[in-house]
């Protein structure tokens, strides 16, 4: 954690300059408070960014993350704050790290795995897979390419036939 809260002093500083907003996503109650507060920190400077959103998971997982969206609402429910009818798929989604973000239209796993590992479960179900032989740090432009390309030789059908 000590190298992380390293990184993310650094990329507070790289990030002022940039437009990207960066949103953590995870349960980031089993950290330091001092890392809990660096970590507010650096969403709430870049809060205003308009550019590209970056995403970092940590403690992330999909199941836990629906259950805590299902907690919300249930806690709504119960202080009359949200009747049960209110309860949709845009409620849920409303309730997830990544609310008011788009789903994803493509996920690149990366190391050969063919699995999804518990992640982004609500909002991948839509989502295209590529999965490559290549380890996450030697990913290069050229994987992305091809990862691309086979991306957009698909027939996307949102669940349908």
């Amino acid at each position: 954690m000590k190298l992380f809260r390293q990184y993310l002093e650094e990329a507070l500083r790289d990030f002022q300059e940039e437009n990207i907003k960066v949103i953590f996503i995870g349960d980031k109650s089993g950290f330091a408070p001092n890392l809990q507060a660096l970590i507010e920190e650096t969403e709430r400077a870049s809060a205003n960014k308009t550019g590209m959103v970056l995403n970092i998971a940590m403690n992330y997982g999909g199941r836990d993350e629906i259950t805590k969206a299902a907690r919300e609402l249930a806690l709504k429910v119960k202080e009359g704050t949200l009747s049960v009818d209110d309860i949709n798929e845009q409620a849920i989604s409303d309730h997830l790290y990544t609310a008011s973000q788009p789903d994803p239209d493509l996920i690149i796993r990366p190391s050969g795995e063919r699995r999804i590992s518990n992640f982004l479960l609500w909002q991948s179900a839509y989502a295209e897979y590529v999965t490559m032989d290549v380890l996450w740090p030697d990913f290069k432009p050229k994987d992305l390419e091809k990862a691309l390309d086979e991306y957009a030789a698909r027939n996307r059908r949102f669940g349908g036939v």
